[in-house]
């Protein structure tokens, strides 16, 4: 049986995939724990999953989760947050933009609520702020498209 996590995260690389010009490739980073990947060996990403058909879609960040995204961020320069919202769409934040919803003091668990009315785009709040602007369905991809450019860009 495929699992709904399973299910999502494929659904995530797909949209990747055809949003790319370039190959990409894929590893997990097993040591961050479960939803880390790296792409192109330098573009860290974390997946989380809300099964919730409607929103508002809940995520919990633990300490744990909150450590290893700051030590990706740490070693790569970026750490995105790509939150998965039922079969709604996908929520992508860079670690500024994460940073302003749940800042840099972690407890020992927080949450960010993603909320979308019909034809709009998602709202995110956090227990730390509201990120001061919507985002769009799409935009993750063109985050990480633009990062992974810009870093080859430097090589």
């Amino acid at each position: 049986m495929i699992s709904s996590t399973a299910r999502a995260h494929g659904a995530f690389f797909v949209l990747l995939f055809d949003e790319m010009k370039n190959p990409v490739s894929v590893q997990k980073i097993t040591e961050a724990g479960a939803g880390y990947y790296l792409l192109n060996g330098n573009v860290p990403v974390y997946l989380k999953l809300s099964t919730k058909r409607k929103g508002p879609w809940y995520f919990n960040f633990f300490h744990s989760h909150q450590l290893a995204q700051q030590k990706l961020f740490e070693q790569y320069g970026e750490c995105f947050t790509c939150l998965v919202c039922g079969q709604d769409g996908i929520v992508g934040l860079s670690m500024g933009e994460f940073r302003e919803v749940l800042d840099a003091n972690f407890e020992e668990q927080e949450c960010v609520a993603v909320r979308r009315k019909l034809k709009t785009m998602y709202e995110i709040r956090g227990r730390d702020g509201a990120l001061s602007r919507r985002v769009s369905r799409g935009a993750v991809f063109e985050k990480l498209k633009n990062r992974i450019q810009e870093i080859e860009e430097e090589r």
